[in-house]
């Protein structure tokens, strides 16, 4: 028979983890590789896509990256040709 053991969960001490800088360093790299990857996929002239890594609200507040389009071109490569989503 399996051994059962508690397992206590501290809100707070995965809040921590969530807002720590190395979290933050972990998305900004996964963001940077998408923003990379995406701007590469693009046939058309265009500024290509940014990033942007800020604390999010959801369960209290952990990192978050984006990656958008910067201008219509970008936008319509995504639309027409996948380049951003592509690049996930």
């Amino acid at each position: 028979m399996a051994k059962q053991i508690k397992i206590e969960f501290f809100s707070e001490g995965f809040h921590e983890i969530l807002v720590s800088d190395g979290v933050r360093a972990l998305v900004d790299e996964a963001a940077t590789g998408i923003q990379e990857r995406a701007n590469g996929n693009l046939q058309e002239q265009s500024e290509g896509y940014k990033k942007t890594v800020m604390v999010g609200g959801f369960g209290g507040g952990r990192w978050v990256g984006f990656v958008q389009p910067i201008d219509r071109a970008a936008a319509l490569a995504e639309a027409e040709h996948n380049a951003l989503s592509g690049a996930v």
